[in-house]
This record gives C-alpha cells, sequence and structure tokens, in this order.
C-alpha cells in the first residue's frame, strides 16, 4: 500500500481473508532465511535500535509480513538482503497505513515499504529511495482472454469493466469509449467472482495483490496484462515508482539502503523475489520513461538532490 491515485477503503489483509486466503496468503510463504555473509568489519551505521533496522509496515502481503518472527514479503525480503551485507537485523513493527509514514518521518522507525508511490511531497519529507519496482494500471482478466503481454483502452470498447469504490481512475474509465458497463465494488472478492463468473470482462484492481491472489488460486484461471499508457488517461494508465523510506535525518543508513537496492537490481535479484509471490510481469521492472524524480529529487546522473541532496557515504565495499 499505497498509490495515491488510488483511495482504498479495504486493507490487503481484509481483502486476503474476504476471499478465503487469509491463512494461506499470510501463511504460505516459507520465512526468509538467508545466510550471514562474513564480513571483515561491518559498517558503522546508526539506527534507532543499535543493529537493527525498525522496519515500518503495514502487513500487507505480498509486500510485507511477519511469521514466525521472520520478515516476508517481498519488500522485506530485499531489505533482509541488504541488512545482511550491512551486519543489521530486521525487525518488523506492524501499523495500520497512516501510521507508517508518519513513525519514520518521526524517527521512531527506520524504514518502510510496501509498494508507497513516490510522490514530490513525500520527496520533501522523507528520503525516498530509489524504485523497488514499479507498479502500473494492470487489467485482470480470464485466463482464455486472446490477449498476451498489453491491453490498450481500444480493447476495452464492447466490454465491462470494474474497480473498486473510491478509486481515482473511476473518471477516466468513465470516458473509455465503448465501454457497456462500469461496474464499482466495495472489495476485491465481489470483483474477481464476477470475472470467474463471466459477469464482468476486466477490472483494474491492486496489481501486486492481486498477482499473489492468482498464485495461491490457479483454480481461478485468472491472469494480469499491463495497460499501454495513453495521456488521454492519465490516472488509469500510468505507472508509479514503489519506493522505500527512510528516516530524513539518517543519511548514512539512507544511503546503504539505496546502494543495496541498486545492488538488488543490477545483480537480477529483484525479479526472483517478485516472481516467487506471483508478481512476475517483466513491467514490474520496467522504468518510467519520462521520470518524474529528474529534476525534483534525482538528477539526470541518479544523483540526490532536493530536499535531501548530499555528499553521499560509500557502501560499495559491501555489495561486492
Amino acid at each position: 500500500m499505497t498509490d495515491d491515485r488510488r483511495s482504498r477503503p479495504f486493507s490487503r489483509r481484509r481483502v486476503l481473508q474476504a476471499a478465503g486466503l487469509g491463512a494461506v496468503a499470510l501463511g504460505g510463504m516459507a520465512p526468509l532465511a538467508v545466510p550471514g555473509r562474513a564480513l571483515a568489519q561491518a559498517p558503522e551505521i546508526q539506527t534507532l535500535e543499535k543493529g537493527v533496522i525498525t522496519a515500518a509496515c503495514t502487513g500487507d502481503m505480498p509486500l510485507t509480513g511477519e511469521r514466525d518472527g521472520q520478515p516476508i514479503g517481498t519488500d522485506l525480503e530485499m531489505l533482509k538482503l541488504i541488512a545482511d551485507r550491512l551486519g543489521l537485523q530486521v525487525k518488523v513493527v506492524l501499523m495500520g497505513f497512516p501510521g507508517v509514514i508518519e513513525a519514520v518521518q518521526s524517527g521512531r522507525a527506520d524504514w518502510f515499504g510496501g509498494n508507497f508511490a513516490w510522490t514530490q511531497v513525500r520527496s520533501n519529507i522523507l528520503q525516498l529511495t530509489d524504485a523497488a519496482f514499479y507498479t502500473g494500471a494492470y487489467l485482470i482478466m480470464r485466463e482464455d482472454e486472446p490477449f498476451t503481454e498489453t491491453v490498450s483502452i481500444a480493447d476495452l470498447s464492447g466490454r465491462t469493466i470494474g474497480t473498486g469504490t473510491g478509486f481515482a481512475m473511476i473518471p477516466d474509465m468513465k470516458k473509455v469509449p465503448g465501454v457497456t458497463e462500469l461496474k464499482l465494488y466495495d472489495g476485491i472478492d465481489p470483483c474477481l467472482r464476477d470475472i470467474i463468473a463471466g459477469r464482468l470482462d476486466f477490472a483494474v484492481l491492486d496489481a501486486p495483490i492481486v498477482d499473489y491472489i492468482i498464485l495461491q488460486n490457479p483454480g481461478f484461471k485468472l491472469k494480469q496484462l499491463p495497460m499501454v499508457a495513453d495521456p488521454a488517461y492519465p490516472t488509469l494508465t500510468s505507472k508509479f515508482s514503489a519506493i522505500w523510506g527512510i528516516d530524513p535525518k539518517n543519511t548514512d543508513l539512507f544511503d546503504a539502503i539505496n546502494q543495496g537496492l541498486r545492488w538488488l537490481h543490477k545483480s537480477g535479484q529483484v525479479g526472483p523475489i517478485l516472481s516467487k509471490y506471483g508478481i512476475k510481469n517483466p513491467d514490474y521492472l520496467v522504468p518510467m520513461d519520462p521520470d518524474p524524480r529528474i529534476g525534483v529529487d534525482r538528477d539526470e546522473a541518479g544523483n540526490i538532490i532536493g530536499t535531501f541532496g548530499h555528499e553521499q557515504r560509500d557502501f560499495s565495499q559491501y555489495f561486492a
């Protein structure tokens, strides 16, 4: 959670439970067990609790969660790999969505993640990492639909489409020419059931969580495909950078985690972690073009600028 384009009256946890998936979704993945990397000397990095990254999380799978005291989920697996290189542990602190950002902003937690969108407003109050991945508008449909790579606005003509009540792309969806009906739902579960039953052709919901539901339930015979970007429908078809937020006063921790995230991408580790949780479409790893961060908190070379611009500490030896 959360893309600012959308207003979500229901949490991922409640959605999974409503779909009959709660126990499987929250407990079906093995806890992360990454062997420690032997380092001659771990770097000195100050954190809220010595030797520990305090991770503020909503506990919404497949992005962040905890099982048997161990962090699980896409973002926490990535963070754990980075922390292991830095000689740090990860402690998960679960809280509601509004509290996650506030906890890091106020210094009561070191880190947050979980499909949070980069925005210019957030870049002025928090240190925001490079993208962990890129979330776009994905259309959910039955497996037997003929589309295999992408879906365009024109493909929606003559079809029914749906989304969640209050989602910000609804005005764009109302403008799509030729759509026979726009249906709004108070949860993911009834929307998916209508697609499965053939009462709805396409839907736009929370892409990572739907990928995870599809992974856990192959019998649903559903798939998700990205929409082709269309400037006439920016809210419906646009992508956003899913970032992590770091304590605004802790530049060392930010530099270390951000360089670690770049290492994960460069070494090809992000894709397999996402795929493990059903997030398999290669579009999740395709950067935005143009990048809205350039000139705000990044320059053309990817250097940190703006409110939190600083001379970066080099942690490259830990990610060799």
